[in-house]
């Protein structure tokens, strides 16, 4: 009788991936656990892998991340299917099937955790830009305010349309090498912040993902800084920013924030540090408020008429989008996340206010 040889229940392929994803994991634990690791990683390894992605789908005119999750569904019922049909031929092909399907997993979480995962461990900005971050007072956030304010007074070539809305004079094409330019500058100051070209992408979806009140994603398995172009144009700058900061290794929330607005008020395009400036207040102004509610009332009335009609515009457009269950469940998903990796949850993204203080203040 012939010998029938079976196949080793493990395709190569997906030895070769878990085996990457096990590697992976022990990394991932070690920037956990070491600060200096993880800045050595982020710089170096994280920096490579950020780079090709983006590099390998900017081939792609469209947000592939979009693709993916649309195509989700066909691709689900399709490993499914193969699956199944793998398992009936016996017990050491159903073993391939499963490990098939965990090295995808595997391999979607070595991305994460070479790419995007040590940047969340490293030495905080301020550190390493030498800035002295403490707690803020109320009349320092309005010192604050008032210096950026006066900037914001100061642009006076803004157009607004009849709702009160600026609009941006230029495609998010030409935002992105604008804003590519400006990395550019910023990297020789903060040399931490990698630089390359690299181009923001709309999200097709985006009129119906505001009603999550995302503005944009960066899709660490892609290396894509994905944009919400529902948003109001100077939204969208600042977003564009944002996204591409952590295209760069800035992971969290506030520092990619306060990134975006570096790169932003130093841009020679006066749309662009508008942008940087009134999101900039939107953020100190709502600390403020909180803080001394006559302080903040002092520091609005020296507001800009143009900036005035930019904010009461920005609250029509999103009443419609304010309350809704998509926007509690993904903030909620986007807590736990953040939370997960070390971070104070959302309540991060307000966390800049520290950051801007402490650049104009101390």
């Amino acid at each position: 009788m012939k010998n029938i040889k079976r196949p080793f229940p493990i395709h190569p392929a997906s030895l070769t991936i878990l085996s990457i994803g096990l590697v992976s994991g022990i990394i991932h634990l070690a920037c956990i656990l070491s600060e200096s690791f993880a800045k050595v990683i982020n710089g170096t390894l994280g920096a490579a892998v950020r780079f090709l992605l983006a590099k390998v789908f900017s081939i792609f005119p469209f947000s592939f991340m979009e693709f993916l999750l649309f195509s989700a569904p066909i691709s689900v019922t399709i490993t499914v299917c193969l699956a199944v049909k793998c398992a009936r031929r016996g017990n050491v092909y159903l073993v391939r099937a499963l490990s098939a399907v965990l090295s995808i997993g595997a391999g979607v979480y070595s991305l994460f955790a070479l790419s995007f995962a040590p940047a969340y461990r490293t030495s905080p900005f301020s550190e390493r830009a030498g800035l002295e971050v403490r707690d803020v007072s109320a009349e320092e956030l309005y010192e604050t305010t008032l210096i950026i304010i006066n900037e914001l007074n100061s642009l006076e070539d803004i157009s607004y349309n009849k709702e009160g809305a600026s609009h941006m004079p230029f495609t998010l094409k030409e935002l992105s090498k604008k804003l590519c330019t400006s990395y550019s500058s910023l990297s020789e100051d903060y040399t931490f912040i990698t630089h390359f070209d690299s181009e923001a992408k709309p999200l097709i979806i985006s009129p119906l993902m505001t009603y999550t009140h995302i503005s944009g994603i960066y899709s660490f398995f892609t290396g894509e800084a994905n944009v919400n172009t529902n948003y109001p144009d100077y939204v969208t700058v600042f977003t564009c920013a944002h996204e591409m900061a952590h295209q760069r290794g800035v992971a969290r929330e506030d520092e990619a924030n306060f990134t975006a607005f570096l790169v932003c008020k130093d841009s020679p395009d006066s749309y662009i540090r508008y942008s940087a400036y009134l999101n900039m207040y939107d953020y100190l102004a709502s600390a403020l408020y909180s803080a001394d509610f006559d302080l903040y009332s002092d520091a609005y009335s020296k507001l800009s008429a143009g900036a005035k009609s930019e904010l009461r515009a920005y609250s029509a457009f999103f009443d419609k989008y304010r309350d809704n269950a998509a926007a509690d469940i993904s903030d909620t998903m986007n807590n736990a996340y953040l939370e997960s990796q070390g971070t104070e949850g959302v309540r991060s993204y307000g966390l800049v206010v520290d950051l801007a203080v402490s650049y104009y203040l101390h």
